[in-house]
């Protein structure tokens, strides 16, 4: 919990220490008001302490800052919105990208549903330290969790990342371009605008030429869970 001992959040929390431990040690039911007086304390969403918790999770950087922890809560609650989506929110997968692709050759055609839910992507050139967007998908997961809603805004927030995560980006990007798609499992944990985001994600690279015979990389990203070492 926020790299804290046992100790150190039930101090924080006004919490009897002994007693969480031996509920935790007992794997007796921890009643509701504890988690609810630990997530207060801490600033973390209800959903942290859930075993279905969702694979990302949203921290404010400062515990005394009301904005961070009110946008903290806001995307951690828009994440579990996302992963239990109602029957009316249609929800594309990755399968739903492959069949599209396949379908078409990687043409960008016959995409109207699909579109907003992938970024493209110019080609990686000899030099570059980042991808240089072409087109930001409203409904990409970028631009839902990352606030990344522009061609301009990607690149102000990808230079905010270190060195090894652009390097890995950009290696990416290279992988893919002489396959048809490329699927790799990303970890995340990087602090944009105040927040610690963490968490896991599926993301699908692939080469694809426009209607024009402009070529350009699709990348299109679903959160996931999976083993986090």
């Amino acid at each position: 919990m926020r790299d804290l001992s046992l100790a150190a959040a039930c101090k924080k929390a006004d919490l009897r220490y002994s007693t969480l431990h031996a509920q935790i040690h007992n794997r007796r039911e921890i009643p509701f008001s504890t988690i609810d007086r630990l997530a207060t304390a801490l600033a973390l969403p209800i959903s942290h302490f859930s075993q279905n918790a969702a694979p990302f999770t949203f921290e404010p950087v400062d515990l005394f800052n009301d904005e961070q922890i009110e946008t903290a809560r806001i995307m951690s609650d828009l994440v579990l919105k996302q992963t239990r989506p109602t029957k009316r929110s249609r929800q594309i997968n990755i399968d739903d990208m492959l069949d599209w692709l396949m379908a078409n050759n990687s043409q960008l055609v016959n995409c109207k549903e699909l579109i907003d839910w992938f970024n493209l992507f110019l080609p990686i050139k000899p030099g570059d330290t980042a991808p240089t967007p072409y087109r930001i998908g409203p409904k990409s997961l970028s631009a839902k969790f990352f606030s990344i809603l522009s061609v301009e805004s990607y690149n102000e927030i990808i230079q905010c990342y270190d060195e090894d995560t652009r390097r890995a980006i950009v290696q990416a990007h290279l992988d893919c371009a002489d396959k048809p798609y490329l699927i790799t499992d990303r970890k995340v944990d990087t602090v944009s605008k105040g927040i610690r985001v963490k968490g896991t994600y599926r993301r699908l690279l692939a080469p694809v030429t426009d209607t024009d015979g402009r070529k350009l990389t699709l990348s299109f990203s679903k959160l996931t869970h999976f083993p986090r070492a």
